[in-house]
């Protein structure tokens, strides 16, 4: 019943708003009838006039002849069609201002009903609002009577469930307060924990920054010193090939000469034709120097070596000496035995100039940039007497043909060096092996020297432990190769004359060639390779130290 009576009261607040709404009309609607009202008398007012004044004139003209055929000539010559259009104008806002009439008469009676229905409402409501108030005012009056005791039982619960509720809050609010407290104190630890470590973090950023910039200028200088070895390299490349072509150009002017003084007719025949393999070869020179010299400009640009072109050394005709000494000796030995004397030729002195023959000793047909030949200097040439003494003109000796001095030749031999390891050890007594292990090593060692004895091979041991001061430490490999090494010092012969080297027998240790001066390697003169590739300590000494992870320069996998 609570429910009805406020609905029926809305309502009837509503319909009392609705009504004084409607019957009221607002102030602006007011102004505008005004307004519309007054603009149309307006209008009605200056149609009159204009009619008015007309008829004065029709008036004067009809009076006297004078007044009006003065005015007939003053007046404008469509004064009748403006008085239509004036005229049919009237009539127009006359009827609009009847149609306006009308409408408004209309809205005024639709207002009037719709008051009155209002009103209508207005009274129903009030009635059924009276009603409802009766009904609610008999329904408190019996809840008032009837229900006090569940009133105060109803309350004592309340308050119970109210007491409860506060004490388990006030539980609540101490617990969230301690919590509080427990975690600002975390947040203040962790606060001071980041400081610190961003202060450490800081301080490793400085530390490393300044690392960074002590690499980058260790890098820079780095960068800037490998460009020096490169550019030196090919410095040092360039100089080689030019050597060679050199050489080879002052074999063939001495090999004219002799030509020209021993051989006239020989001379004219083979004359134009080293005339122009000469020519090719000094163009040649200056290509090659040209191209040199770009790869220089090139990696002075800042190129890497790999990405440069090969250059390659342009492979030299093979000078006939060989020939021309075969035809000496035997025009030696054909010419008759009295001849008149000759003038005795003055003392040679000093070593003759390196001579090149590819018959013998091919040269290689390049120079490539990625191997770094080793300098030149380290070839020494075997020393000549101060004096030779001189020979009859009917006896001439023959020109010595020795191979040409390769690029990278083997150094002189030199006594094995011991191993970190082993020199460790050395400064602690070694005790000798037993006899068990050493014939086990004399076994082994006899199996790979099979042309040396028990005795032999046990002096072979013996020089080993005196060059490295103990056996202590190698493994069977090492003791195989420093055997070797010994085995062929021992049997090497003295320095001489270049000369070619001799067949090797079927006794004697096998020595591979190394794959850049073509030399024989010994033992103790091999770098130690992963591969089966054989080369110089010397000879790869450059690459070892301008390569990065030390690996075989003719391996493409490495």
């Amino acid at each position: 019943m609570d429910a009805n009576g406020l609905a029926a009261a809305t309502a009837l607040g509503a319909a009392e708003e609705e009504e004084e709404t409607l019957l009221i009309p607002t102030e602006e609607e007011k102004k505008e009838e005004e307004e519309e009202v007054k603009q149309m008398m307006e209008e009605v007012e200056e149609q009159m006039n204009r009619l008015g004044l007309m008829r004065t004139v029709e008036d004067q003209w009809v009076q006297t002849d004078l007044l009006t055929s003065d005015r007939s000539v003053n007046t404008d010559s469509d004064w009748e069609l403006r008085l239509a259009s004036m005229l049919a104008s009237v009539s127009v806002l006359q009827q609009e201002y009847d149609a306006l009439r009308r409408k408004r008469e209309e809205e005024e009676e639709a207002h009037g009903k719709h008051k009155q229905q209002l009103h209508k409402k207005k009274e129903e409501a009030t009635r059924q609002h009276q009603v409802l108030l009766d009904k609610l005012e008999s329904l408190r009056v019996k809840l008032q009577l009837n229900n006090s005791k569940a009133t105060r039982k109803n309350f004592t619960a309340k308050k119970q469930e109210m007491t409860s509720e506060k004490s388990r809050l006030e539980e609540e609010n101490n617990r969230l307060a301690k919590e509080l407290e427990e975690s600002d104190r975390k947040l203040t630890a962790l606060t001071e924990e980041q400081q610190e470590e961003q202060r450490r973090w800081k301080e490793e950023l400085d530390v490393l920054r300044a690392e960074m910039e002590m690499a980058r200028k260790e890098a820079q200088e780095a960068e800037l010193q490998a460009l020096k070895d490169e550019i030196a390299a090919v410095e040092k490349q360039r100089g080689v090939a030019m050597a060679q072509i050199e050489a080879w150009l002052d074999e063939v002017g001495a090999y004219l000469n002799a030509l020209r003084v021993e051989f006239p007719h020989k001379y004219r025949q083979e004359r134009p034709q080293w005339e122009k393999k000469e020519a090719a070869v000094r163009r040649s020179q200056a290509d090659l120097q040209t191209r040199f010299q770009e790869v220089l400009q090139q990696l002075q640009q800042g190129r890497s070596v790999q990405s440069l072109p090969r250059i390659s050394v342009p492979s030299l005709p093979a000078v006939p000496m060989a020939d021309l000494s075969f035809s000496r000796v035997m025009q030696s030995v054909v010419r008759p035995l009295v001849i008149p004397p000759q003038p005795i030729p003055a003392p040679r002195l000093g070593p003759p100039p390196p001579q090149i023959y590819p018959n013998y000793y091919p040269v290689p047909p390049q120079l490539r940039l990625r191997y770094p030949a080793p300098p030149p200097h380290h070839y020494q040439y075997p020393p000549q007497p101060a004096f030779q003494p001189p020979h009859p003109a009917h006896i001439r000796v023959p020109v010595r043909v020795t191979p040409p001095p390769s690029l990278s030749p083997s150094p002189p031999v030199l006594p094995a060096s011991p191993p970190a390891a082993a020199t460790a050890t050395a400064t602690a007594p070694s005790a000798p092996p037993s006899a068990s292990k050493l014939d086990k090593v004399l076994e082994k060692l006899g199996a790979h020297f099979p042309q040396c004895t028990r005795a032999h091979l046990t002096s072979l041991l013996q020089q080993v432990k005196g060059a490295r001061g103990t056996l202590a430490g190698m493994s069977m490999d090492e003791m195989v190769e420093q055997v070797g090494g010994v085995l062929a010092q021992r049997g090497r012969p003295a320095p001489g004359p270049i000369q070619r080297p001799a067949p090797t027998g079927g006794g004697g240790v096998a020595r591979k060639p190394c794959l850049m001066c073509q030399n024989p390697v010994d033992p103790e003169n091999r770098h130690p390779l992963t591969c089966t590739h054989t080369v110089h300590r010397d000879c790869i000494r450059v690459w070892v130290q301008s390569s990065k992870n030390n690996s075989c320069p003719f391996c493409p996998t490495k």
